[in-house]
């Protein structure tokens, strides 16, 4: 029986420790010094397809300010055709109350993301910032929408980035 019990606590330990990680992780994402972010792409309410997505946004520190976004989706319409948009505001409060969006893709040409036939897709895009001055900071979130109706699949939170070298 004290073995039993002993085990018991230890898995309490390790439940307790999980759930108040879990509790911890702040619903606004920070960047890695504001110039790397992982977004999650949730479902938006009363969407068909459900879904998934993250968006591994890379700015390197070099000269050339150019932000680099690998996207990938999961759950889905299969062989189906999505765009990756995004909108920022310069009021930096986590509330990305910005509806400026933009279709990104490889630089200024718009690049789809298209799924297999499980709804899985994936794409290497870009989006070069050199107009952009040094240090701005905004909020910024994300969106996959339709390419054919424009609907939108998936959301993220309130990220905040800084454009840095």
């Amino acid at each position: 029986m004290r073995i039993g019990t002993m085990r018991l606590l230890k898995v309490c330990a390790v439940l307790a420790a999980v759930t108040s990680v879990a509790i911890a992780a702040p619903v606004a994402a920070r960047a890695d010094s504001g110039a790397n972010l992982e977004v999650i792409l949730r479902p938006v309410a009363g969407t068909p397809d459900g879904g998934f997505g993250l968006v591994k946004f890379r700015q390197p520190k070099d000269a050339d300010k150019i932000v680099y976004l690998d996207v990938w989706v999961r759950d889905l319409a299969p062989n189906h055709s999505y765009y990756l948009q995004r909108a920022t505001d310069l009021a930096v409060n986590d509330a990305c109350t910005g509806t400026n969006w933009l279709t990104l893709g490889q630089g200024s040409v718009v690049q789809a993301i298209t799924t297999d036939e499980t709804g899985t897709g994936r794409a290497s895009l870009f989006r070069n910032l050199a107009a952009i001055p040094l240090g701005t900071q905004f909020d910024i979130h994300f969106r996959i929408v339709d390419a054919a109706t424009t609907a939108v699949a998936l959301e993220s939170a309130c990220y905040q980035f800084t454009v840095t070298q």
